[in-house]
């Protein structure tokens, strides 16, 4: 076994115990792009049931309907929302260039 200094004992332990902390969070990333990805396809699964309650409050007997209704476009927005949210952390895009347009160069304009 190769001779290691006291004083860079402590040095190489840190850096052992970084590395180490460093392989185990790579599983905890992706375990949490496997979580955000089995939302989504929940969040699928309640758009589902949601459209299928939607069509049955439809074709329900007008007399049965209560005071209140269910707001089901309101709801299908929120899906969409949390849905958009969570596709936009799964997948980053890079700032983009901004287009502002055409530079004109004419400055000069005659009074009316």
């Amino acid at each position: 076994m190769p001779y290691l200094p006291p004083k860079l004992f402590p040095l190489v332990i840190c850096g052992g115990l970084l590395g180490l902390s460093l392989l185990a969070a790579l599983p905890a990333q992706a375990s949490e792009m496997d979580e955000l990805a089995s939302t989504q396809r929940l969040l699928d699964q309640a758009q589902a049931s949601l459209e299928r309650a939607r069509v049955a409050a439809a074709q329900a007997d007008p007399a049965e309907r209560g005071r209140f209704y269910f707001d089901y476009l309101r709801a299908t927005t929120d899906l969409n929302t949390v849905r958009a949210g969570i596709d936009h952390y799964l997948t980053p895009s890079r700032a983009q260039p901004r287009y502002t347009g055409a530079v004109t160069g004419q400055y000069r304009r005659e009074r009316p």
